[in-house]
């Protein structure tokens, strides 16, 4: 081999390639099944690189839910950005990007994987509680409002429930709950 040869470093291609093959093993065997050798192989990486990275399963818990919250707020942006009525918008926008993962480019189980692991976890609970403070603080027109909140929890209910019961019968349902909570947003 040619010394003069020397593989180009990217770690930023890296870190994406191992938080997707950890979203990988999260979707398939739960956070509980997410082992650093593991994702290491998924990823075509040495376990010495992944902790170059990831200096522990919870460094890359931490990471894989950071880039979740990104994705999601995403999905909330871009349906912000077609709704053209401000009133109610973000919490509509939450609604949908709750309800329909795809939009946002997101897995609704991976996130709820990660969403249960809050309950036993506060660095994960705190994250999310630092991300929902600082979107009631940019959209403050409705952040005080106990209809507007009843809408998200209402939402996290409907999609916690997809995320751990597998019934095609409930869809009906859960898209008619969906469709007022989203008409209850124009009202706030």
């Amino acid at each position: 081999m040619n010394d003069s040869y020397k593989r180009k470093k990217q770690p930023q291609l890296v870190r994406s390639q191992l938080l997707e093959a950890a979203a990988h093993v999260t979707i398939e065997r739960g956070l509980g099944g997410l082992t650093l050798d593991l994702v290491a192989q998924r990823a075509g990486v040495s376990k010495g690189g992944l902790i170059h990275h990831f200096a522990s399963k919870q460094a890359l818990i931490e990471g894989l839910f950071n880039e979740l919250l990104c994705a999601f707020e995403g999905a909330i942006d871009a349906c912000m950005a077609k709704d053209p009525e401000p009133r109610g918008r973000f919490f509509r926008a939450y609604v949908v990007a709750t309800l329909e993962p795809s939009y946002g480019g997101y897995d609704s189980k991976l996130l709820g994987a990660c969403a249960l692991a809050m309950a036993t976890d506060k660095t994960l609970s705190d994250v999310w509680l630092s991300w929902w403070e600082s979107k009631l603080q940019k959209h403050a027109e409705n952040s005080h409002s106990v209809v507007a909140h009843m809408v998200r929890y209402a939402a996290d209910g409907l999609w916690m429930e997809n995320c751990t019961v597998e019934a095609p019968m409930l869809f009906e349902q859960r898209k008619a709950v969906a469709e007022y909570l989203i008409k209850l947003t124009y009202t706030l």
